[in-house]
């Protein structure tokens, strides 16, 4: 009995470890297995898998990215609402940085600014990222800057 619950209390402590470095967990299929008995058991194992390779990730890469083709007239909220998108980005384990210099047009730009906002609303509601309330609450910040910054005009 001891041992089971011993078992146990490692089992949850991997889960809580691996939850805690960014990884999330799926179950695969593992191979039939011949325990000694010869009674085939189905077991479920679990395979961690990167936020980096999640679409989460891809969302906030996309997001950030629309932002830093923006032109530079909203006031610095612009760069403002970047930096916490490479905080989050820093908290799930992902390199976000940088302003690239292929700037649009102030109408152009005004619409990737509010496309940005908009993934990053989608990515607040779905709040299956790693260390959630710090990842939303720079998520919820990068979307007051934005708004901050297409008021400005």
């Amino acid at each position: 009995m001891k041992s089971k619950y011993l078992s146990n209390s490692i089992k949850a402590t991997v889960l809580i470890t691996a939850f805690s470095h960014g990884a999330s967990l799926r179950a695969i299929t593992p191979p039939a297995a011949q325990p000694m008995d010869g009674v085939a058991t189905g077991q479920i194992q679990l395979e961690t898998v990167d936020f980096k390779d999640r679409p989460e990730a891809k969302i906030l890469t996309r997001a950030y990215t629309l932002l830093a083709l923006g032109d530079h007239d909203y006031a610095g909220h612009r760069v403002e609402a970047m930096k916490h998108l490479e905080v989050a980005g820093k908290f799930l384990g992902m390199d976000l940085a940088g302003d690239l210099t292929n700037h649009s047009r102030q109408v152009l730009s005004d619409q990737k600014m509010l496309e940005a906002q908009r993934m990053l609303a989608h990515l607040v509601k779905m709040a299956s990222v790693k260390d959630q309330g710090r990842v939303v609450n720079q998520l919820n910040d990068a979307i007051n800057e934005i708004s901050l910054g297409l008021a400005v005009k």
